[in-house]
């Protein structure tokens, strides 16, 4: 009887030890901008399961209370510290992803008269065309699909939900002194983005990207994305932010 009782212990124990170890795996050590000269460090929660978690607010771990979970393996909740997207501009991630909190109308919907609404997206190009990354919310209301592979995770594991969402996104775009706030790439107009260039407008309309079969296969999908059109769209708008133009000349 006590070897039972001991061996059920020693699994409870295990299952308490991996929840936390994976829960630790969730926070992400960055630093979160929280104005023009204000920055502060920390482990902040990235949880692709349900990105309007980092995506609508933000919430982490001052580096000490990060420190004593990984020691003792407990957390109390008080120092979970939460900041709304009013409180800070952005943050990046020491695995060298930077998320910014822009303001964002969805154009591709029907109906006028929407307000700017804030969140906070991780960007992908830097320039004079920005892009942004938007992820798809797992609660509420969602895609009949998404749904699908929300409850098929429920039993197939929590990987097939990220790796979803991972690989179905919306991408966003701004070019300077042109859009006041970013918009969904798929509603946006090409010529306005690129048709300054006529370099980069010339290896587009030859596919040398490998983007202008993406961006017409994709719009009969809608605003939803994926990574191959994600990489040849950033060969296509780092060549005309400048970045890495060398190596994507026509040759």
């Amino acid at each position: 009887m006590k070897k039972d009782l001991l061996r059920l212990a020693l699994l409870i124990f295990a299952f308490f030890m991996a929840f936390s170890a994976s829960a630790q795996g969730l926070y992400q050590k960055g630093k979160i901008q929280i104005s023009k000269k204000k920055h502060i460090d920390g482990y902040i929660q990235i949880d692709y399961r349900f990105p309007q978690r980092f995506q609508e607010d933000i919430t982490y771990l001052e580096p000490d209370s990060y420190a004593k979970w990984q020691e003792t393996g407990k957390l109390k909740g008080k120092k979970k510290i939460k900041l709304g997207l009013k409180d800070f501009v952005g943050f990046k991630l020491d695995n060298g992803q930077t998320f910014k909190v822009i303001k964002y109308v969805d154009l591709t919907k029907k109906g006028l008269g929407m307000l700017p609404k804030r969140i906070c997206v991780e960007q992908i190009a830097h320039g004079k065309v920005d892009a942004f990354k938007r992820y798809s919310n797992t609660t509420g209301k969602i895609s009949y699909e998404l749904a699908d592979v929300v409850m098929d995770s429920k039993t197939q594991g929590d990987q097939m939900l990220i790796d979803y969402i991972q690989d179905n996104f919306q991408i966003l775009v701004q070019k300077q002194d042109v859009h006041k706030n970013p918009r969904n790439l798929q509603g946006a107009s090409l010529l306005t983005l690129i048709g300054d260039n006529e370099r980069v407008k010339t290896n587009y309309d030859n596919n040398h990207y490998g983007f202008r079969n993406q961006f017409t296969e994709r719009q009969k999908f809608g605003v939803i994305v994926n990574k191959q059109y994600e990489t040849s769209f950033l060969k296509m708008i780092n060549d005309y932010n400048g970045i890495g133009v060398a190596s994507l000349e026509v040759e």
